[in-house]
């Protein structure tokens, strides 16, 4: 029992060692909402505050990159964005007037954000100007302020953290001042999912592929797709290799894209991979897929973004 013992418990210490060595840091996760944090987009002025324990970070260095999870919603008339951070020893906001003093915060980025806004249901990444020296002793305080006075809804990626660990204001006419923010509007326990990208100090792991799926079908106007894998530095670029032998040749080389469009005739195999690099090095290859195209007079019909059955089709089944 003892011996058994040991193991479990080397095998936990490795585990947690692996987490230290992450240059991407991501707090929470789930498919939960918020249109609250980090700004209302339907409001035309917001003041806000977040809060990520130390405990929820375990890493120390310089945070370079924001993301937070993009859901849905047009930046347009909420796009200008002032962001802050700073230590604290708050797990709390203990009132609607419990903000973090601005004394307390470092400007780290302000300008205009829609540039960086992706897709429906991706990161959002904001590069910070100024880096923050996070010191991972104390908790973290992420403060945005959004000055465009206008409105549109938005939605953001959340999770359930501590008891009021977000606070926000919001207001059509008062554009808040950070250095002396008005009574919040609420407080909240529900805050963003967040990735915090710290400066690397490792090669990428292998990317994560993810569509065609392996072994699957495309049309021939499909396109590759993959996302990094968190655990190791933060990837900048990628070599993506594809073709129509099982040792796939590179076809596109050091780009930023975590998507490539290929030529694809129809009735063909194709195999493909991705390398990940940063500047300290690149990862192994990702695991090799393949999928398949239909041929010219092969019936095929695909259902996404629209009602099931498409028109046309009818369940003769009774």
């Amino acid at each position: 029992m003892k011996k058994y013992s040991l193991i479990i418990l080397l095998l936990t210490l490795l585990a947690i060692c692996s987490v230290s060595f992450a240059d991407t840091v991501q707090i929470g996760t789930g498919t939960a909402t918020t249109s609250y944090l980090p700004i209302y987009g339907l409001y035309g002025y917001n003041y806000t505050q977040q809060i990520y324990t130390q405990a929820q970070i375990n890493k120390a260095g310089n945070i370079t990159k924001l993301r937070f999870f993009y859901v849905s919603g047009t930046i347009t008339n909420s796009k200008d964005w002032v962001i802050y951070m700073g230590h604290t020893t708050k797990t709390t906001f203990s009132s609607t007037t419990d903000w973090e003093p601005l004394t307390n915060l470092t400007q780290v980025f302000a300008g205009d954000v829609s540039s960086y806004v992706p897709s429906a249901n991706n990161w959002m990444e904001i590069p910070l100007t100024t880096p923050f020296n996070y010191d991972n002793i104390n908790n973290l305080v992420i403060a945005v302020d959004e000055n465009t006075a206008s409105y549109a809804s938005m939605s953001w990626g959340a999770f359930t953290s501590g008891s009021n660990t977000g606070i926000y204001y919001y207001s059509d006419s008062v554009n808040p001042d950070p250095a002396s923010p008005p009574t919040a509007s609420y407080r909240t326990g529900s805050i963003d999912r967040i990735q915090l990208v710290f400066t690397n100090t490792s090669a990428p792991l292998a990317p994560t592929l993810l569509f065609p799926p392996n072994g699957g079908w495309a049309f021939t106007d499909g396109v590759l797709s993959w996302t990094p894998t968190l655990g190791a530095g933060d990837a900048n670029a990628y070599d993506v290799y594809f073709g129509t032998s099982a040792n796939p040749p590179l076809v596109s080389s050091n780009q930023t894209s975590t998507t490539y469009t290929p030529t694809l005739a129809a009735g063909t195999t194709y195999y493909w991979k991705v390398v990940a690099k940063n500047e300290i090095g690149d990862s192994p290859a990702s695991t090799t897929w393949s999928f398949k195209t239909p041929t010219a007079s092969q019936i095929a019909e695909s259902f996404e973004n629209t009602a099931f059955p498409p028109a046309g089709w009818y369940n003769i089944l009774r």
